[in-house]
């Protein structure tokens, strides 16, 4: 993975969460009400209970995790360490305006990419694998943060090994069906 990569995916991820696209045919200027996903500070232990799953895509950038009755969505911690080096304000030489324009940005840059994406378990209508990719349908819908990024030239969802992709599908479904049972 080259060094600004990890900003790369990072600001791919953030931008397909706050914008809108103009090409969309089903434009939408407040995703949140369609996808029902939230933003929040990324949780860096993202402790796994009973029939929990975290998958990690196949270059080791993104986890894709069902915790609790929840789809989370982020950066994974081999991609943060590298974020965390690569904006490391420390090392910044120059102390006049430059020097503070470099801090601001990568302090800005490191906040935005310690979040993640959540999406309720009660908003998916259906999980599946299907030609080599995760598709999830949130409330009649492909989520545009899963949809529209891409990772190595393959959007996100088609970035996992399937048998993990399987794995995936199958924990959101079990538990859909458990809470369902309930």
């Amino acid at each position: 993975m080259t060094p600004a990569r990890p900003l790369v995916i990072g600001a791919l991820l953030m931008m397909a969460v706050g914008c809108g696209r103009r090409d969309n045919p089903d434009p939408n200027p407040y995703p949140s009400a369609r996808d029902n996903g939230a933003v929040a500070k990324r949780d860096t232990a993202l402790m796994l209970g009973p029939g929990d799953v975290k998958i990690t895509n196949m270059d080791s950038s993104v986890d894709m995790a069902v915790v609790g009755q929840q789809i989370v969505v982020r950066l994974s911690d081999k991609t943060m360490a590298k974020v965390r080096s690569e904006t490391d304000t420390s090392h910044v030489k120059d102390s006049g305006f430059s020097g503070s324009i470099e801090k601001l940005v990568k302090r800005t840059v490191a906040s935005a990419l310690g979040q993640q994406y959540t999406y309720p378990l009660s908003d998916v209508r259906d999980a599946r694998y299907e030609n080599g990719k995760i598709v999830l349908d949130v409330n009649g819908h492909q989520p545009r943060l899963l949809a529209n990024t891409e990772v190595d030239g393959k959007k996100v969802m088609e970035s996992f090994r399937p048998e993990d992709a399987q794995r995936f599908v199958a924990a959101v479904n079990a538990k859909k069906s458990q809470r369902r049972a309930e």
